[in-house]
């Protein structure tokens, strides 16, 4: 807790500043913060136009609802971030690549996410977890050593194409020509096509996760996406993970979703903001 008296009767000299995470993402910015007065979100558009100074002028907006309090800041990018601190390869939002934010901790979304789901596990867990959204993200980390970020998407799925392109949302609507709305309205009409498509694509995210457990036998993995809602998608990737993954290894691994799914990369970029 951040607060030992009431927030009435602390000067701004006493406040500690107020963490925000934000997660950027392929279709969607959110920002996290936690005020005194409780969680707050924000959501903002993004896409492939999607610039450092778009992200600026989104946290001067927020920075000015919650003014005249300080602000730490961390940030969950869709990208590999380098030790330096620069994002690396960003497909998603390509105008981030060689972006270095200042001022922020920045981290790869699904070591964001990672942080936050590992926040509560025994300091020698093997836990991995894996969102599935614009693109597909993991991360890992065995007997509590965190690997570095990986991309789980660029894995080879059937004779060329990659698991980013079998499973994830965006090559979902794509290969459908739908829009999220219409994709949603479709499967409540129970649409054939649309039904086959969305299962195909489940399936392809099962085989992502039976494969980190047929490689690093995790104890737990989370989930976490906006793909994750799409009517049959989630039944048939757990339905892929116990015919894919070796017998003993699933028996021993708990999939499930990250609590508050829609939040945890902005969870995980905020503590890291803390810690910087």
């Amino acid at each position: 807790m951040y607060w030992t008296l009431s927030p009435a009767s602390l000067t701004m000299k006493d406040m500690p500043p107020i963490p925000l995470g934000v997660d950027l993402g392929g279709t969607k910015l959110l920002i996290l913060a936690e005020t005194p007065a409780g969680e707050r979100t924000w959501k903002f558009p993004t896409g492939p136009a999607f610039t450092p100074a778009d992200l600026e002028a989104h946290l001067a907006t927020v920075r000015a609802e919650l003014a005249p309090a300080e602000v730490s800041l961390g940030i969950a990018v869709p990208g590999l971030v380098g030790d330096d601190g620069v994002v690396g390869p960003c497909d998603v939002l390509p105008l981030l690549n060689g972006w270095k934010p200042t001022a922020a901790a920045v981290l790869n979304d699904g070591q964001a996410a990672l942080t936050a789901y590992a926040a509560g596990a025994a300091p020698g867990a093997t836990l991995a977890i894996v969102g599935s959204g614009t693109a597909i993200a993991a991360a890992i980390q065995i007997a509590g050593h965190r690997v570095p970020a990986t991309e789980l998407g660029y894995v080879p799925y059937g004779p060329q194409a990659t698991l980013d392109d079998a499973a994830s949302g965006v090559a979902l609507l794509a290969r459908l020509g739908v829009t999220a709305p219409e994709l949603t309205e479709r499967l409540s009409r129970h649409d054939p096509a649309a039904t086959a498509a969305v299962r195909a694509a489940g399936e392809a995210f099962g085989a992502a996760l039976a494969t980190l457990i047929n490689l690093f036998r995790p104890e737990r993995i989370g989930l976490y996406g906006g793909t994750l809602s799409y009517r049959g998608y989630l039944t048939a990737a757990l339905s892929a993970v116990d015919r894919r993954a070796l017998p003993a290894l699933r028996s021993a691994c708990r999939v499930e979703l990250a609590p508050q799914p829609e939040l945890i990369a902005a969870r995980g970029a905020l503590l890291a903001g803390q810690s910087a």
